[in-house]
Protein backbone atom coordinates (compact mmCIF):
# COMPACT_ATOMS: atom_id res chain seq x y z
CA UNK A 1 0.00 0.00 0.00
CA UNK A 2 2.91 2.25 0.88
CA UNK A 3 4.77 1.63 -2.61
CA UNK A 4 1.07 2.10 -4.22
CA UNK A 5 1.19 5.09 -2.35
CA UNK A 6 4.34 6.63 -3.46
CA UNK A 7 3.68 6.27 -7.16
CA UNK A 8 0.56 8.47 -6.96
CA UNK A 9 0.87 12.30 -7.39
CA UNK A 10 -0.43 14.80 -4.54
CA UNK A 11 -3.59 15.63 -6.35
CA UNK A 12 -4.04 12.17 -6.51
CA UNK A 13 -3.20 10.98 -3.38
CA UNK A 14 -5.91 14.61 -1.88
CA UNK A 15 -8.44 12.41 -4.18
CA UNK A 16 -8.02 8.84 -2.19
CA UNK A 17 -8.41 11.11 1.13
CA UNK A 18 -11.49 12.66 0.08
CA UNK A 19 -12.51 9.07 -1.04
CA UNK A 20 -11.94 7.73 2.22
CA UNK A 21 -13.84 10.68 4.13
CA UNK A 22 -17.08 9.87 2.25
CA UNK A 23 -17.03 6.32 2.48
CA UNK A 24 -16.40 7.61 6.36
CA UNK A 25 -19.32 9.43 6.31
CA UNK A 26 -21.47 7.02 4.91
CA UNK A 27 -20.71 4.39 7.31
CA UNK A 28 -21.78 6.44 10.35
CA UNK A 29 -24.81 6.75 8.43
CA UNK A 30 -25.26 3.36 8.55
CA UNK A 31 -23.88 2.74 12.08
CA UNK A 32 -26.54 5.20 13.36
CA UNK A 33 -29.35 3.85 10.92
CA UNK A 34 -28.42 0.07 12.49
CA UNK A 35 -28.31 1.13 16.35
CA UNK A 36 -31.21 -0.54 17.84
CA UNK A 37 -31.92 2.38 20.54
CA UNK A 38 -31.60 5.03 18.12
CA UNK A 39 -34.29 7.30 16.66
CA UNK A 40 -33.97 10.06 13.58
CA UNK A 41 -31.45 11.67 12.19
CA UNK A 42 -30.82 15.11 14.59
CA UNK A 43 -28.94 17.88 13.21
CA UNK A 44 -25.96 17.67 15.46
CA UNK A 45 -24.61 14.71 13.99
CA UNK A 46 -25.03 15.47 10.43
CA UNK A 47 -22.10 18.61 11.81
CA UNK A 48 -20.44 16.16 13.48
CA UNK A 49 -20.40 13.39 10.61
CA UNK A 50 -19.43 16.56 7.76
CA UNK A 51 -16.93 17.67 10.62
CA UNK A 52 -15.13 14.32 10.76
CA UNK A 53 -15.13 13.53 7.13
CA UNK A 54 -13.74 17.27 6.29
CA UNK A 55 -10.88 16.88 8.13
CA UNK A 56 -9.72 13.34 7.04
CA UNK A 57 -10.31 14.83 3.51
CA UNK A 58 -8.17 17.83 4.07
CA UNK A 59 -5.52 16.04 6.38
CA UNK A 60 -2.18 16.30 4.02
CA UNK A 61 -3.11 19.64 3.68
CA UNK A 62 -3.85 20.73 7.12
CA UNK A 63 -2.92 18.18 9.39
CA UNK A 64 -2.73 19.55 13.00
CA UNK A 65 -6.51 21.77 12.24
CA UNK A 66 -7.53 18.64 10.95
CA UNK A 67 -6.14 16.37 13.84
CA UNK A 68 -7.64 19.36 16.46
CA UNK A 69 -11.32 19.12 14.69
CA UNK A 70 -11.78 15.24 14.87
CA UNK A 71 -10.77 15.66 18.79
CA UNK A 72 -13.40 17.67 19.33
CA UNK A 73 -15.57 15.17 17.00
CA UNK A 74 -14.81 12.36 19.28
CA UNK A 75 -14.64 13.97 22.50
CA UNK A 76 -18.53 14.71 22.06
CA UNK A 77 -20.01 11.91 20.26
CA UNK A 78 -19.07 8.58 21.00
CA UNK A 79 -22.11 7.17 18.62
CA UNK A 80 -19.26 7.84 15.85
CA UNK A 81 -17.63 4.63 17.31
CA UNK A 82 -15.36 2.71 14.95
CA UNK A 83 -15.72 5.06 12.37
CA UNK A 84 -14.58 8.24 14.38
CA UNK A 85 -11.78 5.97 15.68
CA UNK A 86 -10.40 5.15 12.51
CA UNK A 87 -10.41 8.52 11.34
CA UNK A 88 -8.98 9.85 14.36
CA UNK A 89 -6.27 7.36 14.28
CA UNK A 90 -5.68 8.27 10.45
CA UNK A 91 -4.92 12.08 11.36
CA UNK A 92 -2.70 11.10 14.59
CA UNK A 93 -0.55 9.04 11.78
CA UNK A 94 -0.92 11.44 9.27
CA UNK A 95 0.61 14.21 12.35
CA UNK A 96 3.56 11.91 13.24
CA UNK A 97 4.81 11.05 9.64
CA UNK A 98 4.83 14.66 8.22
CA UNK A 99 5.66 17.01 11.42
CA UNK A 100 8.84 16.90 13.22
CA UNK A 101 8.76 14.21 16.08
CA UNK A 102 8.41 16.90 18.75
CA UNK A 103 5.65 18.87 17.18
CA UNK A 104 3.89 15.52 15.97
CA UNK A 105 4.03 14.08 19.99
CA UNK A 106 2.82 17.36 21.57
CA UNK A 107 -0.08 17.82 19.04
CA UNK A 108 -0.80 14.14 19.71
CA UNK A 109 -0.68 14.45 22.90
CA UNK A 110 -2.67 17.87 23.30
CA UNK A 111 -5.59 16.07 20.92
CA UNK A 112 -5.75 13.02 23.54
CA UNK A 113 -6.01 15.52 26.73
CA UNK A 114 -8.44 17.40 24.60
CA UNK A 115 -10.59 14.54 24.02
CA UNK A 116 -10.71 13.81 27.29
CA UNK A 117 -11.13 17.04 29.11
CA UNK A 118 -14.33 17.67 26.38
CA UNK A 119 -15.99 14.74 27.12
CA UNK A 120 -18.07 15.17 29.63
CA UNK A 121 -18.83 19.21 29.24
CA UNK A 122 -19.63 17.88 25.19
CA UNK A 123 -21.85 15.14 26.31
CA UNK A 124 -23.66 17.42 29.16
CA UNK A 125 -24.86 20.20 25.97
CA UNK A 126 -25.90 17.52 22.88
CA UNK A 127 -27.36 15.46 25.81
CA UNK A 128 -25.64 12.21 24.41
CA UNK A 129 -23.21 9.64 26.61
CA UNK A 130 -22.67 6.69 24.10
CA UNK A 131 -18.28 7.13 24.67
CA UNK A 132 -17.85 6.70 27.84
CA UNK A 133 -14.71 6.42 29.54
CA UNK A 134 -14.02 2.59 28.45
CA UNK A 135 -14.84 3.69 24.66
CA UNK A 136 -12.11 6.81 24.86
CA UNK A 137 -9.73 4.57 26.65
CA UNK A 138 -9.80 2.61 24.16
CA UNK A 139 -9.76 5.47 21.48
CA UNK A 140 -6.74 7.01 22.83
CA UNK A 141 -4.56 3.24 22.72
CA UNK A 142 -5.67 3.23 18.96
CA UNK A 143 -4.43 6.96 18.67
CA UNK A 144 -1.28 5.77 20.26
CA UNK A 145 -0.65 3.08 18.80
CA UNK A 146 -0.94 5.40 14.92
CA UNK A 147 1.38 7.85 16.72
CA UNK A 148 4.32 5.04 16.78
CA UNK A 149 3.60 3.65 13.44
CA UNK A 150 3.64 6.82 11.88
CA UNK A 151 6.32 7.66 13.83
CA UNK A 152 8.44 4.55 12.73
CA UNK A 153 7.62 5.75 9.06
CA UNK A 154 8.68 8.97 9.21
CA UNK A 155 12.19 7.53 10.45
CA UNK A 156 12.37 4.68 8.13
CA UNK A 157 11.61 7.37 5.18
CA UNK A 158 14.56 9.89 6.54
CA UNK A 159 16.60 6.85 6.67
CA UNK A 160 15.92 6.00 3.04
CA UNK A 161 16.39 9.41 2.31
CA UNK A 162 19.83 9.58 3.84
CA UNK A 163 20.73 6.51 1.71
CA UNK A 164 19.54 7.60 -0.89
CA UNK A 165 21.50 10.75 -0.74
CA UNK A 166 24.39 9.41 0.36
CA UNK A 167 24.40 6.78 -3.06
CA UNK A 168 23.87 10.54 -4.96
CA UNK A 169 26.78 11.90 -3.42
CA UNK A 170 28.97 8.57 -4.03
CA UNK A 171 27.90 8.81 -7.93
CA UNK A 172 29.06 12.47 -8.03
CA UNK A 173 32.29 12.08 -6.02
CA UNK A 174 32.80 8.68 -8.43
CA UNK A 175 31.53 10.82 -11.52
CA UNK A 176 34.46 13.50 -10.62
CA UNK A 177 37.41 11.34 -10.03
CA UNK A 178 36.71 9.67 -13.35
CA UNK A 179 36.93 12.99 -15.29
CA UNK A 180 39.95 14.06 -13.35
CA UNK A 181 41.18 10.69 -14.71
CA UNK A 182 40.32 10.91 -17.83
CA UNK A 183 41.48 15.05 -17.61
CA UNK A 184 45.62 13.33 -16.35
CA UNK A 185 45.74 10.80 -19.38
CA UNK A 186 44.32 13.09 -22.20
CA UNK A 187 47.03 15.48 -20.70
CA UNK A 188 49.56 12.82 -20.29
CA UNK A 189 49.04 11.43 -23.68
CA UNK A 190 48.72 15.13 -25.25
CA UNK A 191 50.84 16.95 -23.66
CA UNK A 192 53.90 14.31 -24.15
CA UNK A 193 53.21 13.75 -27.81
CA UNK A 194 52.85 17.52 -29.04
CA UNK A 195 55.97 18.54 -26.90
CA UNK A 196 57.89 16.14 -29.26
CA UNK A 197 56.20 17.18 -32.42
CA UNK A 198 56.94 20.93 -31.44
CA UNK A 199 60.51 20.09 -30.95
CA UNK A 200 60.85 18.39 -34.39
CA UNK A 201 58.91 20.61 -36.40
CA UNK A 202 60.87 23.72 -34.95
CA UNK A 203 64.16 21.20 -35.58
CA UNK A 204 62.69 20.61 -39.18
CA UNK A 205 61.85 23.89 -40.18
CA UNK A 206 65.58 25.38 -39.02
CA UNK A 207 67.51 22.58 -40.81
CA UNK A 208 65.23 21.95 -44.02
CA UNK A 209 67.64 24.18 -46.56
CA UNK A 210 71.02 23.17 -45.08
CA UNK A 211 71.02 19.49 -43.66
CA UNK A 212 67.56 17.76 -45.66
CA UNK A 213 68.36 14.40 -44.36
CA UNK A 214 67.88 15.83 -40.58
CA UNK A 215 65.21 17.62 -41.50
CA UNK A 216 63.83 14.65 -42.90
CA UNK A 217 64.50 12.67 -39.78
CA UNK A 218 62.34 15.38 -37.76
CA UNK A 219 59.41 14.63 -40.25
CA UNK A 220 59.80 10.88 -39.28
CA UNK A 221 59.69 11.66 -35.51
CA UNK A 222 56.48 13.87 -35.75
CA UNK A 223 55.21 11.45 -37.95
CA UNK A 224 55.76 8.38 -35.66
CA UNK A 225 54.54 10.36 -32.57
CA UNK A 226 51.79 11.69 -34.14
CA UNK A 227 50.46 8.03 -34.97
CA UNK A 228 51.04 6.67 -31.59
CA UNK A 229 49.35 9.77 -29.84
CA UNK A 230 46.26 9.05 -32.29
CA UNK A 231 46.68 5.20 -31.55
CA UNK A 232 46.33 5.81 -27.52
CA UNK A 233 43.13 8.62 -28.32
CA UNK A 234 41.15 6.35 -30.07
CA UNK A 235 41.97 3.35 -27.25
CA UNK A 236 40.84 5.83 -24.81
CA UNK A 237 37.72 7.37 -26.75
CA UNK A 238 37.02 4.14 -27.39
CA UNK A 239 36.53 2.63 -23.95
CA UNK A 240 34.66 6.09 -23.26
CA UNK A 241 32.07 5.12 -25.82
CA UNK A 242 32.20 1.47 -24.41
CA UNK A 243 29.24 0.32 -22.48
CA UNK A 244 30.44 -2.85 -21.53
CA UNK A 245 32.20 -1.46 -18.37
CA UNK A 246 35.91 -2.61 -20.56
CA UNK A 247 39.21 -0.63 -18.92
CA UNK A 248 41.53 1.29 -21.17
CA UNK A 249 45.11 0.38 -20.12
CA UNK A 250 47.75 2.62 -20.71
CA UNK A 251 51.68 1.86 -20.67
CA UNK A 252 53.86 0.62 -17.88
CA UNK A 253 57.25 0.38 -16.99
CA UNK A 254 57.84 -2.26 -19.41
CA UNK A 255 56.91 0.24 -22.35
CA UNK A 256 59.71 2.90 -20.79
CA UNK A 257 61.93 1.89 -23.75
CA UNK A 258 59.49 2.92 -26.31
CA UNK A 259 59.06 6.33 -24.16
CA UNK A 260 62.68 6.78 -24.46
CA UNK A 261 62.88 6.28 -28.27
CA UNK A 262 60.41 8.63 -28.63
CA UNK A 263 62.45 11.35 -26.28
CA UNK A 264 64.91 10.77 -28.31
CA UNK A 265 63.60 11.37 -31.35
CA UNK A 266 62.84 14.90 -29.99
CA UNK A 267 66.26 15.46 -29.22
CA UNK A 268 67.37 14.57 -25.62
CA UNK A 269 69.13 11.77 -24.82
CA UNK A 270 67.74 9.71 -21.89
CA UNK A 271 69.95 7.00 -20.14
CA UNK A 272 68.04 4.67 -18.27
CA UNK A 273 69.37 2.92 -15.04
CA UNK A 274 67.37 0.13 -12.87
CA UNK A 275 68.63 -1.27 -9.86
CA UNK A 276 67.03 -3.74 -7.60
CA UNK A 277 65.59 -6.43 -8.56
CA UNK A 278 62.34 -6.22 -11.55
CA UNK A 279 59.87 -7.62 -11.13
CA UNK A 280 56.00 -7.21 -11.87
CA UNK A 281 54.06 -4.32 -9.88
CA UNK A 282 50.31 -3.85 -9.16
CA UNK A 283 48.73 -2.98 -12.26
CA UNK A 284 48.00 1.01 -11.25
CA UNK A 285 51.11 1.15 -9.75
CA UNK A 286 52.44 0.14 -12.75
CA UNK A 287 50.82 2.65 -15.08
CA UNK A 288 51.10 5.76 -12.46
CA UNK A 289 55.31 5.00 -12.22
CA UNK A 290 54.88 5.25 -16.17
CA UNK A 291 53.14 8.16 -16.42
CA UNK A 292 55.33 9.65 -13.98
CA UNK A 293 58.41 9.25 -16.11
CA UNK A 294 56.45 10.03 -19.09
CA UNK A 295 55.48 13.48 -17.36
CA UNK A 296 58.81 14.30 -16.09
CA UNK A 297 60.56 13.70 -19.34
CA UNK A 298 57.67 15.94 -20.93
CA UNK A 299 58.59 18.33 -18.95
CA UNK A 300 62.61 17.69 -20.01
CA UNK A 301 61.88 18.49 -23.45
CA UNK A 302 59.55 21.26 -23.21
CA UNK A 303 61.56 23.06 -20.49
CA UNK A 304 65.44 22.30 -19.73
CA UNK A 305 66.68 23.04 -22.90
CA UNK A 306 69.13 20.37 -22.53
CA UNK A 307 70.20 17.20 -24.46
CA UNK A 308 70.92 15.24 -22.08
CA UNK A 309 68.92 13.53 -18.99
CA UNK A 310 69.07 10.20 -16.47
CA UNK A 311 65.96 8.29 -15.38
CA UNK A 312 66.53 5.32 -12.34
CA UNK A 313 64.08 3.14 -11.58
CA UNK A 314 64.83 1.36 -8.19
CA UNK A 315 62.71 -1.77 -7.44
CA UNK A 316 62.21 -2.40 -3.72
CA UNK A 317 60.00 -4.90 -1.95
CA UNK A 318 56.78 -2.84 -1.49
CA UNK A 319 58.10 0.00 -3.47
CA UNK A 320 59.72 1.66 -6.23
CA UNK A 321 61.21 4.40 -6.88
CA UNK A 322 61.64 6.76 -9.78
CA UNK A 323 64.03 9.47 -10.78
CA UNK A 324 64.56 12.16 -13.80
CA UNK A 325 67.23 14.28 -13.59
CA UNK A 326 68.31 16.59 -16.43
CA UNK A 327 70.88 19.10 -16.55
CA UNK A 328 69.47 21.70 -18.32
CA UNK A 329 68.51 25.69 -16.91
CA UNK A 330 66.94 25.19 -14.20
CA UNK A 331 66.81 28.56 -11.75
CA UNK A 332 67.00 28.25 -8.09
CA UNK A 333 65.81 31.47 -8.38
CA UNK A 334 62.93 31.33 -10.04
CA UNK A 335 60.08 30.27 -7.60
CA UNK A 336 58.08 26.83 -9.25
CA UNK A 337 54.52 27.28 -10.70
CA UNK A 338 52.92 23.83 -10.97
CA UNK A 339 50.96 23.19 -13.81
CA UNK A 340 49.01 20.22 -15.02
CA UNK A 341 51.63 18.20 -15.33
CA UNK A 342 53.25 18.19 -11.75
CA UNK A 343 49.95 18.23 -10.22
CA UNK A 344 48.86 15.26 -12.13
CA UNK A 345 52.18 13.53 -11.26
CA UNK A 346 51.80 13.75 -7.68
CA UNK A 347 47.53 13.15 -7.35
CA UNK A 348 48.51 9.84 -9.18
CA UNK A 349 51.29 8.97 -6.47
CA UNK A 350 49.36 10.05 -3.57
CA UNK A 351 46.88 7.32 -4.91
CA UNK A 352 48.45 4.81 -3.91
CA UNK A 353 50.08 6.01 -1.00
CA UNK A 354 53.15 7.61 -2.57
CA UNK A 355 54.57 11.29 -2.64
CA UNK A 356 56.74 13.25 -5.84
CA UNK A 357 59.18 16.09 -4.90
CA UNK A 358 60.21 18.05 -8.15
CA UNK A 359 62.49 21.14 -7.61
CA UNK A 360 65.90 22.81 -9.36
CA UNK A 361 69.35 21.92 -8.68
CA UNK A 362 72.11 24.16 -8.22
CA UNK A 363 73.64 25.56 -10.21
CA UNK A 364 71.10 24.40 -13.00
CA UNK A 365 69.38 21.53 -13.76
CA UNK A 366 66.06 19.52 -12.28
CA UNK A 367 65.03 16.77 -10.19
CA UNK A 368 61.92 15.01 -10.21
CA UNK A 369 61.57 11.71 -7.24
CA UNK A 370 58.58 9.84 -6.85
CA UNK A 371 58.29 6.65 -4.31
CA UNK A 372 55.03 4.81 -5.02
CA UNK A 373 54.18 1.92 -2.59
CA UNK A 374 52.43 -1.16 -2.62
CA UNK A 375 50.88 -4.12 -0.92
CA UNK A 376 53.05 -7.40 -1.36
CA UNK A 377 49.51 -9.17 -0.99
CA UNK A 378 48.47 -9.57 -4.66
CA UNK A 379 44.74 -9.16 -4.19
CA UNK A 380 45.13 -5.53 -2.35
CA UNK A 381 47.77 -4.45 -4.55
CA UNK A 382 45.64 -3.98 -6.86
CA UNK A 383 43.88 -1.26 -5.62
CA UNK A 384 44.70 2.35 -4.36
CA UNK A 385 45.03 3.40 -0.83
CA UNK A 386 41.03 3.73 0.47
CA UNK A 387 39.55 1.85 -1.80
CA UNK A 388 36.84 -0.49 -0.70
CA UNK A 389 38.06 -4.00 -0.65
CA UNK A 390 34.56 -5.30 -0.20
CA UNK A 391 33.74 -4.54 -3.71
CA UNK A 392 36.75 -5.78 -5.80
Amino acid sequence: MATFARGLRPTQLIGLDVLFAVVLMASNVVWWTLGTHRTGWPAWQTVLTCSLGAAVAVRRLLPLPALAVSSVVMATDGALSLTGVLATALLVYGVAVARPTRVAAYASAMAGAAQLALMNPMQYITGHDYWGWPGMSQSLIVEAAAWAIGWSTRRGRAYTRGLVEQAEERAQLLLVEERMRIARELHDIVAHSLSIVAVQAGVGHHVIGSRPDEAAKSLSAIETTSRAALGELRSLLGVLRDDDGAEWLPGGLDDLNTLLEQTRRAGVQVDLTTSGHPHALPRGVDRAAYRIVQEALTNVVKHARTGHARATVAYAPGEVALTVVDAGAGRTTTPITEGHGLTGMKERAALYGGEVHAGPLSPHGFRVTARLPYATDERTAQFPVGADLEDA
